[in-house]
């Protein structure tokens, strides 16, 4: 049996220690050197990654939303309100953007919306609509010099009217029939000789039916228009009776009489005294006035017109799809 020497023992401790030393650096070494490469990976891969993200998750500056002072204090308010009983505020979410309220001194105050519940109207009767007042203008005996002047008033207050002509005297003033028609106004007949005698014999109204058959017929020649509107000399009362009506009806004819007489016949030297006929029949929503192509009534209509448009009425012309009875009968088949 071999016995070490102290000094021998000594030498194989210290070699194992230095076995074992060495060991231990070598792994540290290998430990150091694996976190070095992992944490090299890592920050490669976070360079390569960051555009990425980037691109995919922009990072959002904070917005700054105007709000004005009224508002942001009472959402304050509201904020305080709604913190919970520990005393704990609850954290932003992480995913929502941060926004800075910025107070606007100068906008004006959110006025809170108030709900207004319509105001109770009582019950009320429907009125019944004005009627519109209607003034029809007529004007006898014509055509002759007067007929152009008539026309020239009733252009310059841009109104219409009608006019009841003598049959004898077409031929002679075709200029002035044709100027009439061309301008808007309505021509009806007046018979062709304007004779009382030959056209009221008794209760015979051959003779009346027949001087209007015949100016229609020369109407007819003249302008190509078939008026069936016609007015009957010195007005249908008292010659014209219910069998007289029925006769003037068979023969197709409609009668216009009037219901304002202007008189201006009667004053030749006094157009205010026609006025004041005009003024004093004239009161009902529609009236048709006889005027006569005379010169008082050149002198007057301007007067007339004036008067009737201050009192609210419109000026019409006749049309015959729009006809109404207007005779001292009343009767409605004309």
């Amino acid at each position: 049996m071999n016995h070490m020497s102290p000094y021998g023992r000594r030498s194989d401790k210290h070699g194992d220690r230095t076995t074992r030393t060495s060991s231990t650096r070598t792994v540290k070494l290998v430990i150091t050197a694996a976190i070095v490469l992992a944490a090299s990976s890592l920050a490669l891969t976070a360079v390569a990654v960051s555009p990425l993200l980037h691109e995919s998750f922009p990072f959002q500056k904070p917005t700054r939303v105007m709000i004005p002072a009224k508002l942001a204090a009472a959402e304050e308010g509201e904020q305080e309100q709604s913190v919970a009983p520990t005393g704990l505020e609850p954290s932003p979410s992480a995913a929502e953007p941060s926004v800075t309220p910025v107070v606007d001194e100068s906008a004006p105050p959110v006025q809170p919306k108030v709900e207004t519940k319509p105001p109770v109207v009582p019950d009320k009767k429907p009125q019944t609509p004005v009627k519109q007042k209607v003034i029809y203008l007529t004007f006898d005996d014509g055509p002759g010099k007067y007929t152009e002047p008539l026309l020239d008033i009733l252009e310059r207050y841009q109104i219409h009217g009608t006019f009841f002509m003598i049959g004898n005297q077409l031929s002679s003033h075709k200029e002035a029939v044709n100027q009439t028609l061309e301008t808007g106004h309505y021509i009806g007949l007046h018979s062709m000789t304007h004779n009382k005698k030959k056209l009221y014999n008794g209760n015979d109204s051959a003779k009346f039916v027949e001087e209007f058959t015949k100016e229609q017929q020369l109407f007819e020649k003249l302008t190509g228009t078939t008026p069936k509107l016609i007015r009957a000399p010195y007005g249908s009362k008292p010659e014209i009776g219910e069998k007289f009506r029925g006769d003037i009806a068979k023969a197709g004819f409609k009668m216009w009489d009037w219901t304002v007489d202007s008189k201006d016949w009667k004053y030749p030297d006094s157009p205010s005294s026609i006025l004041k006929e005009v003024k004093r029949q004239t009161h009902r929503n529609t009236e048709v006035i006889l005027l006569h192509e005379k010169a008082q009534t050149v002198k007057v209509l301007p007067q007339i017109i004036e008067y009737l448009q201050s009192k609210g009425y419109a000026f019409a012309v006749y049309k015959p799809d729009q006809h109404f009875t207007v005779n001292f009968g009343n009767d409605p088949r004309l």
